[in-house]
């Protein structure tokens, strides 16, 4: 345990977990669904797992990027059939069940998405049905595989096609009619069609999709500030309610100069400065972005 958490108080930053696989690689931590052979459906176990990741991880100041995936060859597959057949809890009737535990805990993950502080890039392959869709859509940004299918699968078994922050997300993502055909229409939607709608930022071969998402974040946490990007994320966050423009132009300039007060913020000025141009390229490490 690092000073940083005994003087605070905060726990130890560990995640040990079954359903889901924690990798870090410096700033980037690889989140991945570890359940391929349900083709990481959502358990409860699951769930519970990423919810706790994702409440944890806002305070870990080490991570400032987060890629997020699933293992085998599908991303995910909605809800597990398997935790579905469960009997509720001898005190609780289903529907109690279905609202006060299944329906909070699957929509919970896209709540927590939005509230963790660090970008998510979603490295996605395979299958992105219901659930899995609203997560994708949760992330910041997209890199597909080419075999990326997603589609309203709830539609198909008599429920709606709006679910855990889909209808908040989708319409913002790739305009209203579209995300209407997408979430009125259980039909699969491919990657190529998905990039053409502005869905996703890149498309690749399947075996390439995790490496170029890492690289996407590697790239922006070796040019930014730790600290300048939470705040970058939360201001984007807050414009997709509707906020008006008064109000995110104020967003914007408290975070300004909240990020211009910091350590990073005052050596990146200097950096900027024609007087201090041979000391950058003597001295780089003073420079350097690490004040969170």
């Amino acid at each position: 345990m690092s000073v940083y958490q005994e003087a605070y108080h905060l726990p130890e930053f560990t995640y040990d977990y079954e359903k889901l696989k924690i990798e870090q690689r410096g700033p980037v931590y690889i989140c991945s669904f570890n359940d391929a052979g349900n083709l990481n459906a959502m358990s409860y176990a699951q769930m519970a797992e990423f919810n706790d990741f994702l409440i944890k991880v806002r305070m870990d100041k080490d991570c400032r990027v987060i890629v997020l995936t699933g293992e085998g060859k599908s991303f995910c597959a909605g809800f597990n059939l398997n935790d579905l057949a469960l009997e509720p809890p001898e005190d609780m009737g289903r529907i109690q069940r279905d609202f006060y535990i299944m329906q909070r805990m699957c929509s919970d993950q896209i709540v927590n998405m939005r509230r963790c502080e660090q970008p998510i890039i979603g490295a996605l392959k395979g299958f992105a049905v219901g659930g899995g869709l609203s997560i994708s859509c949760a992330c910041d940004m997209r890199i597909l595989g080419e075999s990326y299918k997603m589609n309203a699968g709830y539609l198909s078994i008599g429920y709606t096609g709006t679910d855990m922050g889909g209808a908040f997300f989708l319409p913002k993502i790739v305009g209203y009619a579209r995300a209407c055909e997408i979430l009125m229409n259980p039909r699969r939607f491919d990657a190529q069609k998905l990039l053409e709608w502005g869905f996703a930022n890149q498309v690749v071969a399947d075996d390439d999709v995790l490496e170029t998402a890492v690289a996407l974040a590697e790239e922006i946490c070796r040019e930014t500030a730790p600290f300048g990007l939470r705040l970058t994320k939360e201001c984007l966050q807050s414009s997709l309610d509707g906020t008006s423009f008064e109000n995110v132009i104020k967003m914007e300039n408290r975070n300004q100069v909240l990020a211009s007060n910091t350590n990073d913020g005052i050596m990146g000025t200097l950096k900027m400065n024609p007087k201090n141009r041979e000391d950058v390229k003597a001295n780089p490490e003073k420079y350097a972005f690490h004040n969170m």
